[in-house]
């Protein structure tokens, strides 16, 4: 009953180890005194000739050792998440930003009540555009909602311009630029709406648009 209990009592504290975090399994040096009085009960025993020691004291020895190592171990988990976590960083940062608007001379009335921003991430050669801080309206059934990046002649009219995905009102979320399209020749983010009608070109149905300007 006395080892049912005391295994009961080990895996309570295996349980509470698992629990605590870095902060709270710091080492803390003990007084000196602490030792002094473990090597005199050391010396003490080592001079008691025959000493027998009883086979419950040595059940419960070899219990404190297991359960130090596996403190030790919680202790090197805990060190190694917390080095994970001061050292990993997200690599991909963000290089402009946008702040898209309503044009009403020439764009769809549908984005008179629409506003949204962009980021712009770049992550060693690749680029993506996140749409921030959005309120973006729901196009009619059997339309979508559509990204482009549009590269502007010196006149400020299209020039180029490429599709970086459908957007979904409710989370815009983060659109990957294709590749070969350089984001600084491609500046101009253009939402659109556009139909299901199997044609892949703009609509001519813009609702928001703005240039990225780098940070």
């Amino acid at each position: 009953m006395d080892e049912e209990r005391a295994g009961r009592t080990d895996s309570a504290i295996e349980a509470l180890l698992r629990d605590l975090d870095a902060a709270e399994l710091e080492l803390i040096d003990p007084p000196e005194d602490v030792w002094e009085g473990i090597e005199s009960a050391v010396q003490a025993a080592d001079d008691a000739p025959g000493a027998v020691i009883a086979l419950e004291f040595r059940r419960r020895k070899v219990r404190r050792i297991m359960l130090s190592a596996a403190a030790a171990l919680v202790l090197v988990a805990a060190g190694v998440a917390a080095a994970v976590t001061l050292t990993r960083d997200d690599p991909a940062r963000v290089i402009a930003s946008a702040e898209l608007a309503y044009d009403p001379a020439s764009f769809d009335e549908l984005g008179a009540q629409a506003r949204a921003g962009a980021e712009l991430f770049a992550e060693d050669d690749r680029h993506s555009i996140k749409i921030v801080d959005a309120l973006l309206p729901s196009p009619e059934d059997g339309a979508d909602l559509e990204a482009w990046l549009i590269q502007p002649d010196e006149e400020g009219n299209v020039a180029d311009l490429v599709s970086i995905g459908l957007v979904d009102p409710d989370d815009p979320g983060r659109l990957e630029v294709p590749a070969g399209y350089d984001p600084k020749a491609f500046f101009v983010l253009d939402i659109s709406i556009e139909p299901r009608d199997g044609d892949t070109s703009h609509s001519g149905r813009s609702i928001l648009r703005g240039p990225l300007r780098e940070l």
